[in-house]
């Protein structure tokens, strides 16, 4: 059985719907990428499958169990959420931030327990941030934050992890970085990972199945050998791409054409 399952999915705010009539199946431990242009729905579809929005119509199952009457704590004990890198509001440590991952399975002033320690003792283990918890969150490079955002997610200890543009406003080596710590919980954890994606070659190296949104409507899906092609990039992003296996991995990687060239 699917993990969460979407059934003819529309959202949106004020009242208009942004995704429409999407249905969408993750499967458990399934690395799973949502690719699109700007403004095609990557961020909403993520936080309709939260249950983050108002104006929704269709269904998503959680485990076989209706979202819409699910509470907020409960869903935060099965999905973990990283939204898109941004400068923090309060001047938190990181060690604040990783701690409030545990929020959701604890009753209110309840003190941390044994099971609290162990679980953020493993995400910082995970996300390599031990040497960061002492910072203050401002004072940290974008990577070094999304990794404590990251661990965050982690000391959820939920089966589903989505995450909203991860390598956005990321140097190549953070990239790499971010994306080597999703690929080992899936691996190892057996995590389900949900990650809203702008880099399609980040997302073909990593995920097994690619999600395209266009206009807000599912316009294709599968596995990166059988979708990233030089004919569907240019009907879905309007760009003109040449598509070739990477030289290690055999997956296949673009790059655009500029007047002739590629880059």
């Amino acid at each position: 059985m699917a993990i969460l399952a979407a059934k003819n999915l529309s959202a949106g705010y004020d009242g208009g719907f942004v995704i429409r009539d999407i249905s969408l199946a993750l499967e458990p431990g399934e690395f799973v990428a949502v690719l699109g242009r700007n403004g095609s729905g990557k961020s909403t579809l993520l936080r309709a499958l939260l249950g983050l929005l108002g104006t929704v119509r269709g269904q998503v199952l959680l485990e076989g169990e209706d979202l819409g009457r699910l509470g907020r704590r409960e869903i935060a004990k099965k999905i973990a959420y990283v939204p898109q890198l941004s400068e923090p509001v309060f001047e938190f440590t990181a060690r604040e931030i990783v701690l409030m991952g545990r929020y959701a399975r604890q009753a209110r002033l309840e003190t941390l327990s044994a099971g609290d320690q162990e679980a953020v003792g493993e995400a910082v283990r995970l996300t390599d941030t031990a040497g960061l918890l002492d910072k203050k969150v401002g004072h940290l490079s974008g990577g070094e934050r999304q990794r404590v955002f990251i661990a965050r997610a982690l000391a959820q200890d939920t089966p589903l992890l989505f995450l909203d543009e991860p390598s956005l406003h990321l140097d190549i080596s953070y990239q790499v970085e971010i994306y080597g710590i999703l690929k080992s919980l899936q691996k190892e954890k057996g995590r389900t990972i949900l990650a809203a994606e702008h880099n399609i070659n980040l997302a073909s190296a990593h995920a097994e199945r690619l999600v395209y949104l266009k206009g807000g409507g599912l316009a294709a899906q599968g596995g990166p050998a059988e979708t990233i092609t030089a004919e569907r990039i240019r009907e879905i992003f309007d760009a003109e791409v040449d598509v070739r296996p990477n030289s290690r991995s055999g997956l296949p990687e673009i790059s655009l054409v500029t007047e002739g060239k590629t880059r």
